[in-house]
């Protein structure tokens, strides 16, 4: 029986676990804290950083989701940094999974509207993103692994733009943004994971984004329309303002060749999915 193990079974892991029980996978997660896991997942509650080496389940496939505990780079290095020491350390000299590490798109530093793909050469330019890339090559370089670079992801219960533009909050300069629904997330994970436990050749690393750059006033004028609020904008704003002055275009041309295809193909087909469970919350 396939063996999945699913390192952060949060939001993004739950989906990936689902879809393997599914799959009839004898499937593993492991959640810092809380003991709810998916129907058919076994569950371990316990720090990944502490976790002893031989404890960590055998697995053909391991799925690594982190979510850091602050927007630092102390924060980052240990939930990136120091959870991927703690994946090489355990699988040294034993069976070694396939491994699918969530990271960001945030690793590309490029801020002049440039176009990005997978062919685009990563170049950090904060500190946090640097923690990705060392989190990434330390992977690379020690098991066989995927880095799935995702953009922007937005989805079920992440209303913090919405609540934005329904609080009139200020909207700054305008810039491109890019966005991948929870749901293609999880759809891009799982296919990666199929290639992988196939043992296709796959890259070091990939980008899972919608292929929709957009300019943040765009989304945002038409979540404003959608919300029946005004905008922040006044009456003073040139034309020229308009146009995106800062971010990067990204396209998730490698993703795509695999066969994958969004079920959510722009911000608009994603926000009006998000539409009904916003308003709920609000009454």
């Amino acid at each position: 029986m396939t063996k999945i193990l699913v390192a952060g079974c949060g939001d993004l892991g739950q989906g990936v676990a689902q879809y393997f029980v599914k799959k009839q996978a004898q499937v593993i997660g492991i959640r810092r804290s809380g003991t709810v896991f998916p129907e058919g997942v076994r569950g371990i509650t316990h720090d990944l950083l502490t976790l002893p080496a031989e404890q960590w389940p055998d697995a053909d496939l391991l799925y690594l989701i982190m979510t850091p505990q602050g927007r630092n780079a102390d924060a980052y290095h240990a939930a990136y940094v120091m959870t991927a020491a703690a994946v090489v350390t355990a699988y040294q000299g034993r069976r070694q999974p396939n491994v699918i590490f969530v990271s960001s798109t945030s690793v590309y530093g490029q801020n002049s509207g440039e176009w990005v793909d997978d062919q685009t050469h990563a170049v950090a330019e904060s500190e946090t993103a640097g923690k990705l890339l060392e989190a990434e090559n330390l992977l690379v370089s020690n098991l066989p692994t995927v880095a799935v670079r995702c953009s922007g992801i937005y989805g079920p219960g992440r209303f913090r733009l919405l609540q934005g533009v329904q609080r009139k909050e200020a909207w700054g300069a305008n810039q491109w943004t890019n966005r991948i629904h929870r749901d293609d997330v999880v759809s891009a994970l799982c296919l990666l994971g199929e290639r992988a436990l196939a043992e296709e050749s796959l890259p070091a690393h990939i980008i899972a984004s919608d292929g929709q750059p957009t300019s943040m006033w765009e989304v945002k004028l038409w979540l404003a329309e959608r919300l029946q609020v005004s905008t922040p904008l006044g009456e003073t704003i040139n034309r020229a303002d308009y146009l995106p002055a800062r971010g990067k275009r990204i396209v998730p041309n490698a993703l795509l060749a695999l066969g994958w295809t969004p079920k959510y193909s722009s911000y608009v087909a994603g926000y009006e999915s998000m539409m009904a469970a916003y308003h709920e919350r609000l009454d």
